[in-house]
């Protein structure tokens, strides 16, 4: 025990120091654990989903090198420093006291003082991130109040080596001196002094501490770092289904005459709980939003203010909201759209899933914008007027063209290829879609798909008329009811004539047959054409020999890619072409970037800012390929309409067309096509 008069043991020996210590707990915990209280009250404001299908593993921390370690040294250095606080607290009680079975040991010494040490030095990066980096995607973020908590943090990593140093001078430390170099380095500055002068600064230094500690516990649930206590929850109830998957809505129209259904969010409470945890869990790096296709395109979407406004909505509202439940009376209700998010921002987003790869606390931004879609459509009939342009076509043609569903087979005229009418499907039911159906670009796609198939000799077919649009439209535009109708007829179709396994060659149909089907009693086998055209060539009943000589850039579609995790297929059947030279875009793979057309943004227009699908193509060309490859009919005719405003300086491809030119397939075994006019 330091000292024989003064200030140390008047605190030290007798009971200010622990019952001094015991009100601040009091308060600090009170005023935490109201809040927390008041936090858990909103969540349960929200609508019931389930999220007991959980995940524990956190794997997206260090996907950016340099923040993702600055922010893994300051969790991890708060995880052992835990043991700092509790030697802290315990010693207001008794000076002497020690962690039982490893306190006083050197390595736990030398393990506190390494980390008291890397979280300044993640202090400095932070700071340098933000002051002197000062990166684009910080617009918006609460940097101010950022930098009081990591002055805060600062202090309490300060006052911790201090406090180890005064107790070295002292000649009381846990741990051995040479096991505490920083600390121990710090010592000098008070080994001059008398033993109660050293014993002042200890107890100083260990209130001081104690105080921050205590401060930071009491500010941090009123303040916009709540993911500090709420991000592991929102990561352990993350959706560990495919992400291109979305919650059913459960549509009953013997409620929907009385009112009594919500269609989508109109309000903060429309949101389920896990959306409103979401809110609290955003961290405001910016990652979302620096990722964003709308963002970077000069629209006013960014991931990261939608979940801030939202969340800042919630805190404003959500006091009355609770309230009034607890009396059971009702509430004005405060629509989201527009007075929360604007319109345009919700009709801006393409789903592409790059805000959610990034995000490092799993927060599903697409999840709010569709469930706000969908009350704009279904509940008020607010839209954009080609929104309802395609909607019209599938209520009435079954496709977003307006095309007549006679017409569905024409493409393949003259290739003898098999459709379905009665009986059983054989091996593969080769699912066109829409685009390959009735897109003069992308029917090219399809007769291609279709001779590469034939040359292997698979035994396949189509269904023709009877196939209808797979929803995905209808679905991410906004419009749960008419997807719900589209799916129930297809599931229908494809469990009556015994669908064993299905190919597609469009990422939104292999999304939504594999992922989102299996809701409605659809569960079958569904394979990418690339994954199919590699397991031929692996298994030699498909040999490319001839040569396409291109410098070709691969595109990754968000569907296939970020929404399924299929990179490798269609780059392993490039990689097999003789003469093909291949080429990474800069943003590729999980980064890829989106052409424009997810979200049924295929067909809305772009008022604001510049076309994605433009942006993509002069990334494409800025790598000097002659020819971009893409596994999607949508980037096909999005990417084509970006090649051609550029004077076609570069052709568009898919997978499925330089394959056929190599194994010889097409009619003339020649060259691979250019893409083709697109069907108005």
């Amino acid at each position: 025990m330091p000292g024989s008069s003064g200030f140390a043991p008047v605190l030290a020996s007798s009971l200010i120091g622990p019952a001094f210590l015991l009100v601040a707990v009091a308060v600090a915990g009170g005023i935490f654990f109201r809040r927390a209280q008041q936090l858990y009250r909103f969540v349960r404001l929200g609508q019931p989903v389930d999220r007991l299908d959980v995940v524990l593993a956190q794997r997206k921390l260090l996907q950016r090198p340099g923040p993702g370690l600055m922010h893994a040294l300051i969790f991890w250095g708060f995880i052992v420093l835990l043991t700092t606080i509790v030697e802290a607290f315990a010693e207001v009680f008794q000076p002497s006291f020690a962690i039982p079975l490893f306190g006083r040991s050197a390595w736990l010494g030398l393990v506190q003082d390494a980390f008291s040490v890397l979280v300044i030095i993640a202090i400095g990066m932070a700071l340098y991130y933000r002051k002197v980096q000062r990166p684009e995607r910080f617009k918006g973020s609460h940097l101010e109040e950022a930098d009081f908590i990591l002055a805060m943090i600062f202090g309490i990593m300060l006052t911790l080596l201090f406090l180890n140093a005064a107790r070295i001078a002292l000649g009381i430390n846990e741990s051995p001196a040479a096991w505490t170099p920083v600390s121990n380095a710090i010592a000098p500055l008070f080994r001059h002094m008398g033993h109660d002068a050293q014993g002042f600064f200890e107890r100083l230094f260990l209130w001081a501490h104690i105080l921050l500690i205590l401060g930071f516990l009491a500010y941090i649930p009123y303040s916009k770092h709540l993911h500090i206590f709420v991000s592991e929850p929102n990561v352990f109830f993350a959706n560990t289904k495919a992400r291109g998957r979305l919650r059913p809505l459960h549509i009953d129209l013997d409620q929907l005459d009385s009112g009594d259904v919500r269609l989508g969010a109109a309000t903060v409470e429309d949101l389920t709980w896990k959306e409103l945890l979401d809110l609290y869990s955003c961290t405001e790096c910016g990652r979302c939003q620096s990722v964003c296709p709308a963002w970077n395109t000069g629209k006013p979407l960014s991931p990261k203010l939608i979940v801030m406004n939202l969340r800042d909505h919630l805190f404003e509202v959500g006091p009355g909201l609770v309230a009034a439940r607890r009396a059971g009376q009702e509430t004005e209700k405060q629509p989201l759209n527009p007075d929360v998010v604007e319109d345009e921002v919700v009709w801006d987003c393409v789903t592409c899933g790059a805000c959610m790869q990034e995000c490092p606390v799993d927060i599903e931004h697409i999840d709010h914008i569709v469930d706000m879609r969908r009350n704009l459509v279904m509940g008020e009939s607010r839209f954009p007027a080609e929104a309802g342009t395609l909607l019209r076509n599938l209520e009435s043609s079954s496709n977003p063209w307006g095309q007549p569903q006679s017409a569905r087979a024409d493409w393949a005229k003259d290739l003898e290829v098999p459709v379905l009418e009665d009986g059983q499907a054989p091996e593969y039911l080769y699912w066109v879609g829409c685009a390959g159906s009735f897109d003069d670009r992308a029917k090219k796609i399809s007769q291609a798909v279709v001779r590469v198939l034939q040359r292997a000799g698979v035994p396949f077919a189509i269904l023709g008329p009877r196939e209808l649009c797979n929803g995905d439209p209808a679905r991410r535009i906004g419009n749960e009811y008419l997807y719900q109708e589209l799916a129930r007829q297809n599931v229908k179709t494809l469990t009556e004539i015994g669908a064993r396994k299905i190919v597609v060659n469009c990422p939104h149909c292999f999304n939504t047959i594999r992922n989102e089907y299996p809701d409605f009693g659809g569960r079958f086998e569904v394979v990418h054409h690339t994954e199919l055209f590699e397991s031929l060539i692996r298994q030699g009943r498909l040999q490319p020999t001839g040569e396409v000589r291109e410098l070709l850039a691969y595109h990754d579609p968000c569907y296939l890619g970020r929404h399924n995790g299929i990179y490798d297929a269609p780059r392993s059947v490039l990689g097999q072409i003789p003469g093909l030279s291949s080429v990474e875009l800069p943003r590729h793979r999980e980064r890829s970037f989106c052409c424009g057309a997810g979200g049924a943004r295929m067909w809305l227009e772009e008022h604001l800012g510049k076309r994605i699908n433009l942006e993509r193509t002069e990334e494409a060309i800025s790598t000097g390929a002659s020819a971009m490859g893409v596994a999607c009919p949508y980037c096909l005719i999005m990417l084509d309409d970006g090649a051609r405003a550029k004077g076609e300086v570069i052709k568009v491809l898919d997978v499925a067309q330089v394959l056929e030119a190599a194994t010889g397939a097409g009619a003339d075994g020649g060259p691979p096509p250019a893409a083709g006019p697109s069907t108005p």
